[in-house]
């Protein structure tokens, strides 16, 4: 048995959990005390964190940024939310503010939407908010993007003006229709 299938089988009987146990996760005591789902999420956010760590310390920015848009692209494809208001973008911002308490500004005449996501916690269940670094919020300028070309039907430019995981009190984005 090689590495990679012992850190495999490892993983799925839940000594994850365990190794979690040695670098200091928040709230685990001892792998027995959590489920098994939980300590592999657990894991994956600490590995995630970490691969930002490393993707960002030996990556230009832009190229970060790229490759992080796009998996928030795929994200918003396959929740299809924005598919479903294609149109309706009135019916997307009502539907995402009793969703998530999400709050729309939209200017018709320049073409710009401001998002402001909700102040709490990051809703990514792939953020660890200790470890994860900022440049994965690219991820959810991804997602904008996605979900408001599919909504508009066109092309959008999607700035991220403020970050939970920079910091701020929560996520503002500012979209500008092509």
């Amino acid at each position: 048995m090689d590495r990679k299938e012992f850190l495999m089988r490892a993983c799925g009987l839940g000594v994850c959990g365990c190794a979690l146990n040695l670098i200091g996760s928040p709230g685990l005591v001892h792998a027995a005390d959590t489920p098994q789902e939980d300590q592999r999420l657990l894991f994956a956010r600490y590995q995630l964190a970490k691969l930002l760590g490393a993707m960002v310390a030996g990556t230009p920015a832009e190229t970060c940024a790229g490759i992080l848009e796009q998996t928030g692209r795929e994200c918003a494809r396959l929740g299809q939310l924005g598919v479903r208001f294609k149109g309706n973008p009135e019916g997307y911002f009502a539907a995402a503010r009793q969703a998530w308490g999400t709050e729309f500004t939209w200017d018709r005449e320049k073409g710009v939407v401001t998002v402001a996501v909700a102040a709490g916690p990051c809703g990514c269940p792939l953020v660890d908010p200790k470890r994860t670094p900022s440049v994965w919020c690219n991820c959810s300028v991804g997602y904008q993007k996605e979900s408001f070309e599919a909504i508009f039907g066109r092309p959008v430019q999607a700035r991220l003006k403020e970050t939970k995981l920079a910091g701020g009190t929560r996520c503002i984005f500012e979209l500008t229709l092509c």
